[in-house]
C-alpha cells in the first residue's frame, strides 16, 4: 500500500511539458491573430505604392519669385513662393510663348496667391492651388501649354 502511494508521488512530481507547449501554442496563434488584425486596419493609412513614377514629359520654366499678402483679416501674414512650371511641348516654340506671355504668367500666379487665405495655402489644399493656377493660366494663354507647377519654396508667416 505504501508503494502505490510513493508511485503516485512520483508520477506528480515530473514536470509536464504538455503545459508549456500549449502555452507557447497559443501565444504564437495569439501574436499571429494581432498582427493580422492590426495590418488590416492600418492599411487605409499607408500610403500605396505607384506601379509607375511620373516622368517628365516637358521642359522646366522657372518663372521666380512671389511675395504677396495673403488675403487675411488683419492683412500681416506674408506669403513668399518659388514657382517653377513644365511646358507640355518640348519645341522651341513652346518656349517662346512662355517667355512672350511672361508678364501674364507673373500676373495670373500673383493675383491667385494674393486672392488665397491661410487654409487655402494649406498643405492639405495645395495640390487645389496648383490645378486652379494651371486651369487659370492654360485659359489666359491658351492650347494647354502649362502641364504642371512646382513650388520649390514656400514660407507664409
Amino acid at each position: 500500500m505504501a508503494d502505490e502511494n510513493n508511485a503516485e508521488v512520483v508520477e506528480k512530481r515530473g514536470f509536464d511539458f504538455k503545459i508549456v507547449l500549449i502555452g507557447i501554442l497559443i501565444f504564437l496563434v495569439a501574436m499571429g491573430a494581432s498582427y493580422l488584425l492590426m495590418r488590416s486596419l492600418m492599411a487605409p493609412l499607408i500610403p500605396k505604392e505607384e506601379n509607375g513614377e511620373q516622368m517628365l514629359t516637358g521642359n522646366l520654366v522657372e518663372i521666380g519669385e512671389f511675395m504677396t499678402n495673403i488675403n487675411d483679416v488683419a492683412g500681416t501674414r506674408y506669403l513668399k513662393v518659388e514657382v517653377t512650371l513644365e511646358v507640355a511641348a518640348d519645341n522651341k516654340e513652346a518656349q517662346e510663348a512662355i517667355t512672350h506671355y511672361m508678364p501674364v504668367i507673373r500676373d495670373g500666379i500673383l493675383t491667385m496667391l494674393s486672392s488665397k487665405t491661410v487654409a487655402d495655402l494649406d498643405v492639405r489644399n495645395r495640390n487645389n492651388l496648383k490645378s486652379e493656377i494651371i486651369n487659370d493660366l492654360n485659359a489666359k494663354i491658351g492650347s494647354g501649354l502649362i502641364k504642371n507647377i512646382y513650388f520649390t519654396s514656400f514660407v507664409m508667416q
